[in-house]
């Protein structure tokens, strides 16, 4: 009888102590549910309380897509003082398949299997986004974990990606949602630039825009435009020549709608 006591009790130490690494060091598989599509808290309950501003994670891929069409996008997450990443990827209509190496679909969602190793402080972690049956306004959620790479949560850092609005057009190129065609964002041309390029926006009516630009750690830059727009094309220009060379991302927000694409500036 003592030695079976002997036996459940470290047993039951055991357990005990793995529950509380797992506590402490949070799933090593990652976790869904923590994008703005289901929460608030993100990943507070394990890597810090709340969002840090110099995390920068960032949705990249195309802002229209076709019905049924499977396309590839990219979730960049950057933070210079870290080796290490994690994710969590959600979207509303259509569906996800994981690409990146050690990375897995739970829950509809694309989450990290193991710490995945940055490079230089960054790391761009592939998926492919499948477009629904039909036409729609689309939107992709994700958040990013930096970490120190040491199995522990001290010290990670994590913060939200800007949703990312998708246009599921029909293959004839006209969309059956009619706000779909009340916006259009060009790709800034020059890209590469050097130091000047120039930004597009079209619109069929006034709208009340913000138009900002962040360097690749997520930093606010510049505000090329915070205000209302007349309808029809606007063109923004951002003169660089104060800024180093290096990737940056320009944002457009309006009440309902946000956009962001990346540039890259070469001196």
């Amino acid at each position: 009888m003592k030695t079976f006591s002997k036996k459940f009790l470290s047993a039951l130490f055991l357990l005990i102590f793995l529950a509380g690494s797992i506590y402490l060091y949070g799933d090593i598989d990652g976790r869904t549910g923590r994008t703005l599509k289901s929460s608030t808290s993100g990943c507070g309950s394990c890597h810090g309380s709340s969002a840090t501003t110099g995390v920068s994670v960032v949705i990249s891929g195309p802002d229209t897509v076709t019905v049924g069409q499977s396309v590839q996008y990219s979730l960049i997450i950057t933070r210079s003082t870290k080796t290490g990443a994690g994710l969590d990827v959600a979207v509303r209509n259509g569906s996800l398949t994981p690409v990146y190496p050690n990375t897995h679909l739970t829950n509809g969602e694309i989450t990290h299997s193991d710490n995945l190793a940055m490079t230089a402080g960054t790391i761009s972690i592939t998926f492919n986004y499948n477009a629904p049956a039909g036409a729609v306004i689309d939107t992709i959620w994700a958040n990013g974990i930096a970490t120190n790479s040491s199995g522990s949560s001290s010290g990670d850092e994590w913060n939200w990606a800007q949703s990312k609005r998708v246009v599921v057009k029909l293959p004839t190129g006209i969309s059956n949602i009619s706000s779909a065609n009340e916006f259009f964002l060009s790709q800034n041309y020059p890209n590469p630039f050097n130091p000047q390029t120039s930004i597009k926006i079209e619109m069929i009516k006034p709208m009340d825009l913000t138009v900002k630009v962040f360097d690749n750690l997520g930093n606010e830059v510049e505000i090329l435009q915070n205000g209302i727009l007349p309808a029809g094309t606007s063109i923004l220009k951002w003169n660089a020549a104060g800024f180093p060379s290096g990737v940056y991302y320009y944002t457009v927000s309006g009440k309902d709608f946000n956009y962001t694409k990346k540039m890259s500036l070469v001196k």
